[in-house]
């Protein structure tokens, strides 16, 4: 997928998703319902709310990376490759305050690989 692609996935998904106001939302408990729901295998609620928590988060990676990871586990790897590729951009800022470690990055970079091979990412994070 292009970042052109990525691009216009992202316009579609901040349209969709037009109600969620970013960085007003309870970003917790959106997460919170999308792991549920990605654990007992309700993967439309889960998309659903990780691309929710995408856009109340727009500078930060765990939406997107939810998001490659479900794709990943519903074997959609190019759009779940291009997802991770774009939360290890947003992840990487992070590195300039350090507020956040380099070891996070090459988890997600692991994954990244792992999906580029037609492989179900691992939630490094658990």
């Amino acid at each position: 997928m292009s970042d052109k692609l990525f691009d216009a996935y992202l316009q579609k998904m901040k349209t969709d998703f037009s109600y969620i106001k970013p960085l007003e939302e309870d970003d917790d408990a959106i997460e919170k319902a999308g792991l549920e729901a990605f654990k007992a295998g309700d993967f439309e609620i889960a998309e659903k709310k990780f691309k929710e928590l995408a856009v109340s988060q727009p500078d930060h990676h765990s939406g997107l990376e939810y998001l490659a990871l479900l794709y990943s586990r519903t074997g959609k790897f190019e759009l779940a490759a291009a997802i991770q590729e774009e939360a290890i951009k947003i992840a990487k800022r992070f590195l300039e305050d350090d507020s956040i470690d380099v070891e996070v990055i090459e988890e997600m970079e692991e994954n990244l690989n792992k999906v580029k091979e037609g492989k179900e990412i691992q939630q490094w994070w658990k």
